[in-house]
C-alpha cells in the first residue's frame, strides 16, 4: 500500500512569533483559524488546498524529540536554509545530499523550539 502524508500538526507555545517563523523562511503567508479544537496556522498548496498546522494546543507541545516531518523546500534547498537564523531558528544538519539522486535534506529547530527538516530536489 502506498501513502503520503495528508495533514501535519507543528506544535507552537506562541503562535505568532511560529507563524512568523515558517512564512519568513518559506517566503508565504499562512492562513490563521481559531475553532473548538485550537488556534492554528495554516499551511497551504498555489490552489489554497489545507496541508497541515501549526498548532497551539494542550494536547501537544513543541520540543526537539518528536516526529520529525519533511516539508518541501523546492525548488532549492539552500535558499530556506539561509532564510532560518534570521527568522529565529538554527540549522542543526546542513544541507546533505541523498544517494541514487532523491534530493537533499536539511534539519533545523524551529522558532518554538521544534525539530523539522527540509528536502528538495536541488
Amino acid at each position: 500500500m502506498q501513502t503520503k502524508i495528508n495533514w501535519f500538526e507543528i506544535p507552537a507555545d506562541d503562535l505568532s512569533r511560529a507563524s512568523k517563523f515558517y512564512e519568513t523562511i518559506f517566503d508565504t503567508t499562512l492562513r490563521t483559524e481559531t475553532s473548538e479544537f485550537a488556534p492554528m496556522a495554516i499551511f497551504t498548496d498555489s490552489d489554497g488546498n489545507s496541508l497541515g498546522a501549526l498548532t497551539k494546543a494542550d494536547f501537544c507541545e513543541p520540543g526537539h524529540g518528536g516526529t520529525l516531518v519533511y516539508l518541501d523546500a523546492g525548488p532549492s534547498i539552500q535558499t530556506v536554509i539561509d532564510r532560518i537564523a534570521g527568522a529565529g531558528g538554527k540549522v542543526i544538519m546542513d544541507k546533505f545530499a541523498l544517494p541514487k539522486q532523491l534530493g537533499y535534506i536539511a534539519h533545523f529547530t524551529d522558532s518554538e523550539g521544534n525539530r523539522i527538516a527540509l528536502h528538495a530536489m536541488q
